[in-house]
Order: structure tokens, then sequence, then C-alpha cells
């Protein structure tokens, strides 16, 4: 099971590479990149609670049970990867114009996560 700074480091790697990611072109890859980013951030409080989610649905119960602050967020952003990942970019783009995603997802969404876990883990 990975620990807190395992999962640390891997939300830090993710945040990178999301830096790196041309939004207007690739839009989706960038709001998968934020998701997996929240991902290991939530799975950092979870390490810290002695746990690790089995998957998606396990993680968003976690977050709805013991982190209400940041369900919504991290909410909006796994609905957005999925919309990303696994509908057609017609579908995304009904959704999402790529200054949204530096907006919205990212702005808005992520940094939400991300303050909340600075705020509890890195203080």
């Amino acid at each position: 099971m990975p620990t807190d700074s395992q999962h640390r480091k891997k939300a830090e790697v993710n945040r990178a590479f999301l830096a790196t990611i041309a939004r207007d072109d690739y839009p989706e890859w960038a709001v998968v990149a934020a998701f997996y980013t929240a991902v290991h951030l939530v799975e950092r409080l979870r390490a810290r609670d002695g746990g690790h989610s089995e998957d998606h649905r396990d993680r968003l119960d976690y977050v709805q049970r013991n982190h209400d602050g940041i369900h919504t967020a991290y909410q909006q952003l796994l609905r957005a990867s999925m919309l990303a990942r696994y509908d057609s970019r017609g579908d995304f783009f009904d959704k999402f114009q790529p200054e949204d995603v530096a907006d919205v997802i990212v702005g808005r969404y992520l940094a939400a996560v991300e303050a909340y876990v600075a705020a509890r883990l890195d203080a």
C-alpha cells in the first residue's frame, strides 16, 4: 500500500505534467492530469487514515464520508475526467472549452483539493 509521501510525490509529478500540456490543443488530457493529481492528493489523506481506495467509487465515497469540504470539487474532477476519457471529443467540447479547463477544472476544482489537503497534511 503506497504511503502518504509516495502519493505526495505522484501528485507532484502529475501536477508538473499538467503544467506542460497545451490546454488549447489537448484540454481533455489536462482534465485527466488534473483528476489524477487530485486522486493522489485524496490518497494521501486516506494513507494517513491507514487505508487505500479500491477504485474510483470507493474513493469518492471516502471523500464524501470524511472530507465533505472537497466532495463537490473532487466529484466534478471525476466527472470531467470520465467525460474526457470515455466520451467523444464533441461531447467533451459540449461541456468544456479550453478556458474552462484552466479556470474551472484546474483553477477552481483542483485548487480546492490542493488547498484542502495542504491545510491538513502540509501545515
